[in-house]
């Protein structure tokens, strides 16, 4: 008999999706009460998931305005993150890819919609603001008011070493001191099987070489500070000369059980 993995973080599915007009009650009920298990949840590996929404005013201070993300950045109002234990991502990645096929097959991959942004993201430690806070394990168990999505491109020129050194080490603890960001998890791509859904998106070679994906977990609604704070990061690295800011957007969680933010996309 196999020993049974720690509880530890390993692989983050990240998947941003927008329903079709008019189907937004349907798709969010279709994800919310079938999907969010059927296709994730239930397979093994899979130890914790959160759905995320963004509202119209939030969906309105993303930025930049032009990205390689989506050919319109105010789409994207769902947002599903799940935690994988460490060690299992090919195992995972199997399963979840003959899962979907098999969801095809039975018609429960059915409500309209169009995909933003899916991928597997190895998790690269992360920056936390206080000495005994909450562990990344527990980041879409505890009740955050909010996440802050930064996807970041590195410099060509810039050693990736360099990058996240100055990340981790001088810019994300000074961005995150006495502010209500509670931790900061870095993530990096992961590629993708042959035989994964064709709607899926496959970044070039560079992409996976240069991106970085930045989940901010904070403890206030994102509104409140979005404009200040997050804003500031962008500047801060475009002047280092390091890389760009290529999507930043706010989410804040859905409430299960309910279709609350459904009629304010």
């Amino acid at each position: 008999m196999s020993e049974v993995r720690d509880i530890k973080l390993g692989t983050v599915l990240f998947s941003i999706a927008e329903p079709k007009p008019g189907f937004e009650k349907e798709y969010n009920r279709w994800y919310e009460r079938d999907h969010f298990f059927a296709g994730c949840m239930v397979g093994a590996n899979f130890f914790s998931g959160r759905r995320w929404v963004a509202t119209k005013p939030l969906k309105a201070s993303r930025f930049p305005v032009k990205t390689p993300i989506t050919p319109d950045i105010h789409k994207g109002s769902f947002l599903h993150t799940y935690w994988i234990l460490d060690g299992a991502y090919a195992e995972t990645l199997r399963w979840s890819v003959e899962q979907v096929q098999r969801l095809y097959k039975q018609k429960r991959m059915e409500p309209p919609r169009e995909n933003i942004s899916t991928a597997f993201y190895r998790y690269e430690g992360g920056v936390f603001r206080d000495d005994d806070g909450v562990p990344p394990e527990l980041a879409l168990e505890h009740p955050y008011s909010g996440v802050a999505v930064t996807m970041i491109d590195r410099a060509e020129k810039t050693a990736a070493g360099d990058f996240e050194t100055w990340l981790k080490g001088t810019w994300l603890p000074h961005f995150m001191a006495k502010s209500p960001i509670a931790q900061t998890l870095i993530l990096r791509p992961q590629m993708l099987p042959d035989d994964a859904p064709a709607n899926v998106p496959r970044p070039s070679a560079d992409e996976y070489t240069r991106r970085y994906l930045l989940l901010s977990f904070l403890e206030e609604d994102p509104a409140i500070s979005w404009a200040t704070r997050f804003s500031g990061f962008d500047r801060a690295l475009a002047e280092s000369g390091l890389g760009n800011v290529i999507y930043a957007a706010p989410f804040i969680p859905t409430v299960p059980g309910t279709d609350k933010y459904v009629d304010q996309l």
